[in-house]
């Protein structure tokens, strides 16, 4: 079945909404997939691919009418226990859809996975999906015979179209709102924690870019959050931090509490991507000197392979930082790195954060 499905997956699709036309029509709603691997498959097969696209268009094209006429274009039912149609839809993490035999799904966005009873094809790739698989996104699936599947959803929300009936099993009561966080991801419970204590926002309203870099302005933006918002009367002290930016409160405030002072020459950098032995520094200064906690005695690193790297106005920062569980060493090969001045990602600034909150504050 694989070596007919790889190159018609297109075509398997265009032959399952004929085959859900017709079954709405006649009250036969199971498609058979022996007919597909005996019958099916291998008449497309001789007719030549060309060819047969276009013919597979024309049925297409004829089959989502003729559903679309059955169905008079209705939309989801009322109770949300079925769907007319693939529409959008936003689902939430920990999610469990329940469906049977002849149902489809479109995965559009976020992460899920599918647990099945017997078959469900992934028609797009055309290849059947494993129990416990990943959906792709922009693939559609079609239940098959006998089976029952449960798709649930992994990422703090998702973007799925559902055809046909199903059960619906709720989720987790908090969730993040974004597509790229997902359970399996080592950085999902602190980007979590962040989000909930309302020191991160997206990038948007449904990505957090957990791998993207992040810049000055927004941990100094972070920080200030942390602190209550507090205001200041303090002057911009920075040429280059427009006195009406949305950053500019954070980081007068900063600079008046110690927790900054800059990049010298009386420049902030606020778009600069803040690297990892600037983060401690700022969070440093933010336990010692802003709110007066005791610095401790610093961890050892003498055993990190890259110290030489660490920029010595940092190395209190630094140590302060390892001993407290703050940030913690890289593995690379046999040797241990901080990678001071390596840019932090978003993700690995709501790891430390998450660990500055619950370990020191």
């Amino acid at each position: 079945m694989k070596n007919f499905l790889r190159p018609l997956g297109l075509a398997l699709a265009f032959m399952m909404l004929t085959a859900g036309a017709y079954a709405v029509a006649s009250g036969d709603s199971v498609v058979s997939l022996s007919y597909l691997q005996s019958t099916f498959f291998p008449k497309a097969v001789q007719a030549g691919e060309e060819v047969g696209n276009q013919a597979l268009q024309k049925t297409y094209d004829s089959a989502k009418a003729q559903l679309d006429a059955v169905h008079g274009g209705a939309g989801e039912g009322g109770s949300g226990s079925s769907s007319d149609t693939l529409q959008r839809r936003t689902w939430t993490d920990g999610q469990i859809i329940s469906l049977s035999t002849g149902a489809g799904f479109l995965m559009l966005d976020g992460s899920a996975t599918v647990v099945h009873t017997g078959a469900v094809v992934d028609v797009t790739a055309g290849a059947e999906v494993p129990s416990g698989g990943a959906l792709a996104q922009n693939h559609r699936y079609v239940v098959g015979e006998n089976t029952d599947a449960a798709v649930t959803i992994r990422s703090g929300e998702a973007a799925l179209g559902v055809q046909g009936g199903y059960s619906l099993t709720p989720g987790k009561g908090q969730h993040t709102p974004f597509y790229d966080v997902s359970q399996t991801d080592w950085f999902y419970t602190p980007v979590g924690y962040a989000y909930e204590k309302g020191l991160f926002s997206g990038m948007d309203a449904n990505h957090f870019s957990p791998g993207s870099p992040m810049n000055r302005a927004m941990l100094m933006s972070v920080l200030h959050r942390l602190a209550g918002s507090p205001g200041t009367i303090a002057q911009v002290s920075f040429t280059d931090v427009p006195a009406g930016s949305w950053y500019a409160q954070a980081v007068v405030w900063g600079a008046a509490q110690g927790i900054t002072s800059g990049k010298g020459g009386g420049l902030f950098d606020p778009d600069g991507l803040v690297t990892r032995e600037q983060a401690v520094a700022m969070m440093y200064n933010y336990a010692v000197t802003y709110m007066g906690l005791s610095a401790g005695t610093g961890a050892d690193l003498s055993g990190y392979a890259d110290l030489s790297r660490l920029s010595s106005w940092a190395r209190p920062a630094m140590a302060w930082a390892v001993e407290q569980g703050v940030i913690s060493g890289v593995t690379n090969g046999s040797a241990l790195t901080l990678e001071p001045q390596r840019s932090a990602t978003r993700a690995e600034m709501a790891t430390m954060l998450r660990a500055f909150c619950e370990n020191i504050l």
